[in-house]
């Protein structure tokens, strides 16, 4: 018996990490933006060449992910930079 595929959001992250590298988007530093406040989103993106942060994926509050996803990502080639709140520069 076939057991159903789970899709985690570990796995939408990366899905949307490939798909903006092969697009040019993203080269090997992910900007995770942890939320100012209860209730808003977790972005992940980018830095564009002008200095802005460029989103790539969002999470809402309740989406969690696992503990170790920093690590992940790093396994998978991309160095994780964690920005809070609003300071974006």
């Amino acid at each position: 018996m076939m057991q159903p595929v789970t899709i985690t959001n570990l796995d939408r992250l990366l899905t949307a990490l490939i798909q903006a590298r092969q697009r040019g988007d993203l080269h090997q530093v992910v900007i995770d933006h942890l939320p100012s406040g209860p209730g808003d989103d977790h972005t992940f993106g980018t830095r564009t060449d002008k200095g802005t942060f460029k989103p790539l994926i969002r999470f809402r509050f309740d989406q969690q992910l696992p503990d170790n996803y920093a690590d992940v990502l790093e396994q998978h080639g991309y160095h994780v930079e964690v920005v809070h709140g609003d300071h974006m520069a």
